[in-house]
């Protein structure tokens, strides 16, 4: 789908689409077999933090609050790099789940094959190798802009009333108005970006377990929640 050529409005109906999507993978995954495995609970747990991040953004955009929203966009990007680590980390999948849930930092684990640590900056460079996901590294270190109190906050409370004179207006209050549209709509491509992403993670586990028992892959269209 090409979403620049969705209004903002569209784009957020596409996220609150996609966590009702998400919500219905959890039904596919115990349709598949009643048995759990370590990664499944990780996995829900991931998708659970993507549909109520995705809430509260969209909820946000829609109230004028922008500052706010901005944030959860790099919330979603953590979630998707803590998927993607599971992927090629020194552990298989149920190990590497089980490791966190008893506490390891997936920073102190290694990439699979080296020494090197799983650091953010080495999960948003793996991934950004992968075809189509070029952009990861770019818009992680955006949405850290948004996260630490730096040039972006700043220039979300003020605009400039005159150039020539040097007049700006500043304002505190509930309102994200000093903020460019084109920016609230380019946080809503990639929020979108992101969530495609992250649901492409958890279909690729869904696929190998389905696999692994024998399920027929086609029958999960069939599941609504």
């Amino acid at each position: 789908m090409s979403y620049v050529k969705l209004t903002k409005e569209q784009l957020l109906i596409e996220i609150d689409n996609k966590s009702k999507a998400i919500i219905n993978m959890g039904q596919q995954l115990t349709a598949i077999t009643p048995k759990m495995e370590t990664f499944d609970i990780f996995l829900i747990a991931a998708l659970n933090r993507t549909v109520n991040i995705s809430k509260a953004y969209t909820a946000l955009i829609r109230d004028n609050n922008f500052i706010a929203a901005a944030p959860l966009v790099r919330i979603n990007i953590d979630t998707l790099l803590r998927l993607y680590a599971s992927i090629i980390s020194e552990y298989d999948r149920n190990t590497f789940a089980s490791k966190v849930m008893g506490g390891e930092l997936i920073m102190k684990m290694k990439l699979r094959g080296t020494k090197q640590n799983l650091s953010d900056s080495l999960l948003y460079t793996e991934i950004s190798k992968v075809k189509n996901m070029e952009w990861v590294t770019d818009i992680y270190k955006a949405g850290n802009s948004f996260v630490h109190l730096e040039k972006s906050h700043i220039f979300s409370s003020l605009k400039v009333a005159d150039d020539k004179e040097r007049i700006i207006n500043m304002s505190i209050g509930f309102h994200d108005s000093f903020v460019p549209e084109s920016e609230k709509f380019g946080s809503a491509v990639w929020m979108n970006k992101i969530i495609d992403s992250i649901i492409q993670q958890a279909q690729i586990w869904t696929y190998e377990k389905a696999q692994r028992v024998g399920f027929d892959i086609e029958k999960l269209n069939e599941i609504k929640s």
